[in-house]
């Protein structure tokens, strides 16, 4: 085969040959059915492709999934006793690492048993060992023009597109000069439908005059907004994040700060601003229940936000729990 061993598009090929019924009878009662199936599955193929990657990753892992618990009886994971063992596998790796690991197992068990692969979960409402809050990392005007200003062109406008609109990598990679609606005695504003809610929550964001002006510069006949040093898309969304950190350390800027701060930084500004629940929402393509959370952790960290915040975040709560 001309295909890499172990790259993941061995992995898509091996997966695709156990599509066949003599290599399924070899796994037929094991945890490697449930795995082949999830792996194989629509609800596999609909998640985003960062996330498809860190699951096979976390399946093909040296001590992941199916070395740990490919032969195991799938009559196994009807006992009690799995939780446990589960857990033990977990507890070997670091903390971030075995909550990722255990966020894959979750979701295959739940394909399983939803699937009527698997007769019970036990492993429901596991606690993370790790809870990760950057609130508090936002990149700071003089960050950003000092960022903007020491990059290259293509690069200097994934960090302004991700700051002016507050959008993960994945949709900034899509975005497209047809996105921008103009408005009436405005910039105009973008409407999309985010990946991450597989289409379901729109994002609505007006065009900031500094966001107006890069698209203004960009070269003629390029649609997408953002594109690579020879002009085409990035096949990755991945490669904006790895971009913005490569150049943050050439031009000295905080190592903390990564490209996904731009999002919590464009929330920064828009409480700082005044933004109702709704506003939010309605901007970061979140719903109003994650939107007031979101509001609370960051008018808590940042004493320049605007007088009231954290009070219209408790009356909102009280009017959600009448």
């Amino acid at each position: 085969m001309e295909i890499r061993p172990h790259s993941l598009d061995y992995v898509d090929a091996y997966r695709a040959a156990c599509a066949d019924r003599s290599a399924v009878r070899n796994v037929r009662g094991t945890f490697q059915e449930v795995i082949n199936e999830f792996l194989t599955s629509s609800d596999f193929a609909k998640l985003g492709d960062r996330t498809r990657a860190d699951h096979r990753k976390n399946v093909m892992h040296e001590r992941g999934i199916e070395a740990e618990f490919g032969d195991a009886p799938i009559a196994a994971f009807e006992e009690k006793r799995i939780r446990a063992e589960v857990l033990r596998w977990r507890d070997t790796f670091s903390g971030g690492t075995g909550d990722n690991m255990m966020a894959t197992m979750q979701r295959i068990v739940s394909f399983g048993y939803e699937r009527g692969l698997i007769g019970e979960h036990h492993l429901l409402k596991i606690r993370k060992r790790v809870r990760t809050n950057r609130a508090d990392k936002v990149w700071t005007r003089e960050e950003i023009d000092t960022f903007v200003a020491g990059a290259p062109d293509y690069v200097g406008r994934i960090l302004i597109a991700a700051v002016e609109t507050g959008y993960r990598p994945g949709d900034l990679n899509l975005l497209e000069r047809s996105h921008l609606e103009a408005r009436a005695g405005t910039h105009g504003r973008i409407l999309i439908r985010t990946r991450k809610s597989r289409g379901r929550n729109y994002a609505s964001v007006p065009v900031t005059p500094r966001l107006a002006e890069m698209v203004a510069a960009l070269p003629p006949g390029q649609e997408r907004l953002i594109v690579g040093a020879t002009g085409r898309p990035f096949s990755n969304p991945d490669k904006l994040g790895q971009l913005v950190s490569e150049w943050r350390d050439r031009l000295g800027i905080r190592r903390e700060l990564r490209l996904y701060d731009a999002r919590g930084t464009a929330v920064t500004r828009l409480v700082r601003a005044g933004c109702n629940l709704g506003e939010l929402a309605s901007h970061m393509g979140w719903s109003l229940q994650h939107a007031a959370a979101m509001l609370e952790r960051y008018a808590a960290l940042d004493p320049e936000m605007t007088d009231g915040i954290l009070e219209k975040v408790r009356r909102a709560d009280e009017r959600r729990g009448d």
